[in-house]
């Protein structure tokens, strides 16, 4: 009986956790594909079909900084404004991580409650919106999915 228990629990406390992991979230997640493999803050701007997820810098890269094109991508948290950050960050809008599917990010969150960090501000979402409508470099697949997204948020 135990057992059945335990199993009823955890099922109960991923599908809360599924529930609660919602658009604009950032999220620290353990990332295999970074080199060396570690954890980093994602921002979460779809879940369905699949997560989309932009990653969350510390500083950007000098290639990006010295074009104007790629730098309108990067959009700025401050930590003062964001405080789950320790310092000012940017949100890559450039590339979307599709590694991760939810079942990924729910069993990481299971494990570790701290990795849900918190919501963007709704003055980030505008940037990021932003962001995602001018890159030139972000697939018009990736484009299209999350500015639909938020047009169904808005509604």
């Amino acid at each position: 009986m135990k057992a059945q228990q335990k199993n009823f629990m955890k099922t109960q406390q991923e599908k809360y956790i599924r529930e609660n992991i919602l658009p604009w979230q950032v999220l620290r997640l353990f990332c295999h594909f970074t080199t060396p493999p570690k954890n980093k803050h994602v921002l979460t701007v779809s879940l369905y079909p699949r997560p989309l997820l932009l990653m969350v810098n510390s500083q950007i890269h000098p290639y990006i900084k010295n074009r104007a094109y790629l730098k309108s991508c990067q959009v700025l948290l401050r930590a003062s404004e964001h405080l789950f950050l320790a310092h000012d960050s940017y949100v890559d809008c450039r590339n979307v991580c599709t590694t991760f599917s939810l079942n990924d990010i729910v069993a990481q969150v299971h494990a570790d409650r701290q990795r849900i960090k918190g919501f963007i501000s709704d003055e980030a979402q505008t940037q990021v919106i932003a962001a995602i409508k001018v890159c030139p470099a972000l697939e018009k697949q990736y484009k299209n999915l999350i500015l639909a997204e938020v047009a169904e948020l808005e509604v």
